[in-house]
């Protein structure tokens, strides 16, 4: 089998969790793009509705499907929706996260059950309603972590308990589900621009001056970028990786933070010069 036939998802059908937009939007329309079947899984119908438009225009299939992941009956109903729709289910990839509000540590804590509930314990719930028909076909599961599992950003609490968890679960899926050839993987992303929203990072100067110095590619990444490593992992092409956590971050993680503060002193010197 050639690698570009490895590559391909023809005949497949997968899931993606908050697939009308940002970053899911991204990852449905590559999924798509490569031959699978794709279900927009999203609370909000008019993002989903869109979306899956948008990939049936390009002569690709997708199907919106409703779901909110606070509620175990409504992930169990779209487990059961989308293996009926497509008679498969090949790709699970936990994307969705809910709006939280960047607030201090005792504030944020009034969301702390909306963030595990969306982030860690809805991730947790599908994988289990899918892992009988994922068995089917040798299938594969892709997590949706972030930088801020490694590390303390501006986002609360909730948020960076929640991916450090998923990380974890990362890796007792993947020895659990082995058995039954089931791959779980996870991909990091870094700073991302999200473009269909019309608000990319880096449109802010100062934000896009800061993306120059804390990674050593010099820029943020783009969803389209974050969605390569979700549809390499789910592809034949990665057949023998699981339990791994892919860091799509431009080499963010990499430098420590005296050589970071350092760079932005030394660049505000040479502007005063």
């Amino acid at each position: 089998m050639s690698i570009a036939q490895r590559l391909s998802l023809q005949g497949k059908a997968a899931i993606v969790t908050g697939g009308g937009h940002g970053i899911g939007k991204v990852i449905a329309a590559s999924l798509a793009e490569c031959g699978a079947s794709v279900a927009i899984a999203d609370l909000s119908e008019e993002y989903g509705v869109k979306a899956t438009e948008e990939i049936n225009r390009q002569g690709h299939m997708a199907a919106y499907f409703p779901v909110d992941l606070r509620d175990g009956k409504s992930i169990a109903a779209l487990s059961k929706a989308v293996g009926t729709h497509f008679g498969r289910i090949d790709i699970l990839v936990n994307n969705a996260r809910p709006k939280l509000a960047v607030a201090p540590f005792k504030e944020s804590l009034a969301e702390w059950d909306l963030g595990l509930e969306v982030l860690l314990k809805a991730p947790a719930l599908l994988s289990a309603a899918c892992q009988e028909l994922l068995a089917k076909n040798n299938g594969s599961i892709v997590n949706i972590v972030s930088v801020a599992a490694q590390f303390v950003s501006h986002q609360p609490a909730a948020y960076h308990v929640a991916k450090a968890g998923l990380v974890q679960l990362t890796r007792f899926l993947a020895v659990e589900f082995a058995p039954q050839k089931i791959r779980v993987n996870a991909v990091c992303p870094g700073l991302v621009d999200l473009f269909d929203e019309n608000k990319p990072l880096t449109a802010n100067p100062l934000h896009r001056q800061t993306a120059e110095i804390v990674v050593p590619l010099k820029r943020a990444g783009t969803a389209a970028e974050i969605a390569d490593c979700v549809t390499f992992l789910c592809a034949d092409a990665a057949s023998y990786i699981t339990g791994q956590v892919l860091s799509c971050d431009g080499g963010e993680t990499l430098q420590d933070h005296f050589h970071v503060v350092r760079e932005a002193l030394k660049s505000g010197q040479k502007e005063k010069v």
